[in-house]
């Protein structure tokens, strides 16, 4: 009886990690034609895979379509998108400061979108783990608008 109670306890707390909201958010300022990118998203990706489902939500802002060679409009419109995207992630600050600019990803809290930590080209995949295991110990434990961002090139606020 013992482990059969046991099990429908483990079963409902997995069962419960699985539609958790995840503590921690990468958004990442990405395009195609980036060559950083190419570099820094596999690593991102890698970096991911040891942590359990659904605690990290990686969310791209990605620019490909902004092209030199597209209209104003266009350009409006898909900034427009990547605007309101940001704003639904509580993010729309950062599309303030790195709008435009590919190549790097910051990890905020996904309580309220504060800063946490950046990555960049120059880290490897262990690296960047290493930081969102410090961004979900932020997120998860420190208290909200005194959590301080660390990290290359990270926005002081």
């Amino acid at each position: 009886m013992r482990n059969l109670f046991a099990a429908l306890i483990l079963s409902l707390v997995s069962a419960l990690a699985a539609t958790a909201e995840p503590s921690v958010k990468i958004i990442n300022f990405t395009a195609d034609w980036c060559p950083n990118c190419q570099i820094l998203n596999p690593r991102i990706e890698e970096a991911m895979q040891g942590f359990e489902d659904g605690v990290i939500e990686r969310v791209d802002l990605d620019v490909t379509r902004i092209r030199r060679n597209s209209s104003v409009a266009e350009r409006a419109e898909v900034q427009t998108e990547l605007l309101l995207l940001a704003e639904e992630h509580q993010v729309a600050y950062l599309w303030d400061w790195y709008g435009g600019v590919t190549g790097i990803a910051v990890a905020v809290a996904a309580d309220n979108g504060e800063p946490l930590t950046c990555f960049m080209r120059p880290m490897t995949a262990k690296a960047i783990a290493g930081q969102l295991k410090l961004a979900r110990t932020l997120a998860e434990r420190g208290t909200p608008g005194a959590r301080k961002p660390d990290g290359p090139n990270c926005p002081v606020l």
